[in-house]
C-alpha cells in the first residue's frame, strides 16, 4: 500500500509503498481513500531529531475516511466495504472535558499515545 512518510529529520515527506496490515484481533484494517495531513503532522516535521519522541520513518495523515478492507478476528460491528471514519483524538474518556465531547483537549490523552489501552477504547461507529 502507499503511505505518505516522514523519512529523515528535515526532509519532505515522501510517498512510499509499504507492506499490507494484517488485522489483529478486534481490528479493523481500513482501505484510506481520503486522509489529511494536519498541523500536527507539520509540526512534527519541524521538530528537531532530539525532539522527537519515536522513530523515522513516522507515516503521516491521521485524518481519514474509507472502507473496512478486513477484519481481524473477533473485531465486530463492521462489514466488509462498510464506509467509515478515522477519529483520531482518543482521550481518557473520564475527564471533565471528555464527559463533554471535548477528547481533543483531554489534559491526560497525553500519558500515553492513545490516551487509553485498546482494551478500554470505545468501538468506532460507521460513517454514514
Amino acid at each position: 500500500m502507499k503511505a505518505l512518510q516522514y523519512r529523515a529529520v528535515g526532509a519532505p515527506p515522501e510517498v512510499v509503498t509499504v507492506p499490507d496490515p494484517e488485522p489483529g484481533p478486534g481490528q479493523v484494517l481500513l482501505k484510506v481513500t481520503a486522509a489529511g495531513v494536519c498541523h500536527s503532522d507539520i509540526a512534527v516535521m519541524s521538530w528537531s531529531a532530539d525532539q522527537l519522541p519515536f522513530p523515522l520513518p513516522l507515516t503521516l495523515g491521521h485524518e481519514g475516511v474509507g472502507t473496512v478492507a478486513a477484519l481481524g478476528p473477533g473485531a465486530e460491528g463492521f462489514a466488509v466495504g462498510d464506509s467509515v471514519a478515522v477519529y483520531g483524538p482518543w482521550g481518557c474518556g473520564s475527564c471533565f472535558l471528555c464527559a463533554q465531547g471535548k477528547e481533543n483537549y483531554c489534559p491526560r490523552a497525553r500519558s500515553s499515545a492513545s490516551g487509553r489501552p485498546d482494551s478500554e477504547r470505545p468501538a468506532p461507529s460507521p460513517s454514514t
